[in-house]
């Protein structure tokens, strides 16, 4: 059987066209991205009416958020919002409910901090009567489940209150700590 000169010369044709195809998409992909920059001191993008809810592994809700307007800029790792409920579930069950008027929560630290009017109300549970913490600003550390604020707050704890310039709250154990000039109201 003879093959024909065409039919040898189709292979090294092949391949280097391949190698043509490839120096050539090599130096396409080199040219980098044909989008526009992003101005920093403006938001990438803005949402209004916003609900966001999160769900753990067995399908359960884990977070759920309701903002009227949540923003972040270009190259940030934080959100911007404003009027703002978060309602966090443990096992299903609700936890805890975060307010406030306006705030910023890291997406890489997971700390939200609220700066106005903040608002924390943990349910009753267990025989223990419901508890608010309420102050100009709080910092939340979802990861840590602590609350904070040198701010003057006012908590309610079943008909007792206590009013006072700062607090931590350490959700695990339950324990507020007043941080200064603390004046309790207690009413068994």
């Amino acid at each position: 059987m003879k093959i024909g000169r065409s039919a040898r010369l189709f292979p090294i044709a092949l391949v280097a066209l391949m190698a043509l195809l490839t120096i050539w998409l090599d130096q396409v992909s080199k040219l980098g991205s044909f989008g526009r920059e992003l101005d920093p001191s403006r938001p990438e993008y803005v949402s209004e009416h916003v609900l966001s809810t999160r769900f753990d592994t067995q399908g359960r809700v884990q977070q759920r958020m309701v903002a009227d307007k949540l923003w972040q800029y270009p190259n940030q790792n934080d959100l911007y919002f404003v009027k703002t409920t978060i309602d966090v579930f443990q096992t299903g069950q609700p936890d805890y409910t975060l307010v406030a008027e306006t705030g910023r929560y890291n997406t890489r630290t997971r700390v939200a901090y609220f700066d106005h009017k903040a608002h924390l109300q943990k349910p009753p549970a267990a025989g223990q009567p419901a508890m608010t913490l309420d102050s100009s600003a709080m910092t939340v550390d979802t990861v840590r489940r602590y609350a904070s604020s040198a701010m003057p707050t006012t908590v309610h704890y079943g008909n007792s209150v206590a009013n006072s310039t700062g607090f931590n709250y350490d959700y695990k154990t339950g324990v507020v700590n007043l941080l200064s000039f603390a004046k309790a109201t207690y009413v068994k």
